[in-house]
């Protein structure tokens, strides 16, 4: 049948989208990918345990776009009852600076990103939430801070922010878009933030 010059028969067979996305997936892994499709071509270390020191790595960390990978450690003479944890901090040139951070002084409304890496650690440590309830949001809350810091055309790793407000803004936008399951897990995460 034809519209004006246009043949039904002229639609590609059916299974056709799915020949050519094969035919499109390279060889190179994901991440090569996806650094080069936001036309960041750096390549990030995650570094993890400290040899010889007998520190515990409790999490590690690396930012793609800053080129930068962050771990945080329970030192050897680690209490819980004053919990400082050793952060070090990798720069893209694999320069390495290393502070010591009190989790019980951190006010995740105005801290830089090794402390509310700390603080989210030292909520999954003290048993308030699970790795996916602390650590995995503060990686999305970073991606929209990175984000953010982007469309500015600046980024500052020890630029002090507002995570809280960050995390409720991300709460705010499951709401708008219907996603009540996820509202609530952000609801939640939100709490530990603000307790």
């Amino acid at each position: 049948m034809n519209i004006h010059g246009i043949k039904a028969t002229e639609y590609p067979a059916a299974g056709y989208e799915t020949k050519k996305a094969k035919r499109n997936v390279s060889e190179r892994n994901f991440a090569e990918q996806m650094a080069q499709a936001s036309g960041n071509t750096s390549t990030v270390t995650l570094h993890g345990a400290d040899e010889g020191t007998g520190d515990i790595t409790v999490s590690a960390w690396a930012d793609v776009v800053s080129g930068s990978s962050v771990s945080v450690y329970k030192t050897q003479d680690f209490n819980q009852e004053n919990p400082v944890y050793k952060v070090k901090i990798w720069d893209k040139s694999g320069n390495v600076t290393e502070r010591m951070v009190d989790a019980s002084k951190i006010d995740p409304k105005n801290c830089d990103t090794a402390q509310m890496y700390v603080y989210a650690s030292h909520l999954k440590e003290s048993g308030k939430g699970s790795f996916e309830d602390t650590v995995l949001k503060t990686v999305i809350a970073k991606a929209v801070k990175n984000a953010e810091q982007r469309s500015y055309g600046s980024w500052n790793f020890s630029e002090k922010t507002d995570w809280v407000k960050i995390v409720n803004d991300i709460m705010q936008s499951e709401y708008r878009y219907g996603d009540l399951k996820s509202y609530m897990e952000w609801k939640q995460f939100s709490g530990l933030l603000e307790q």
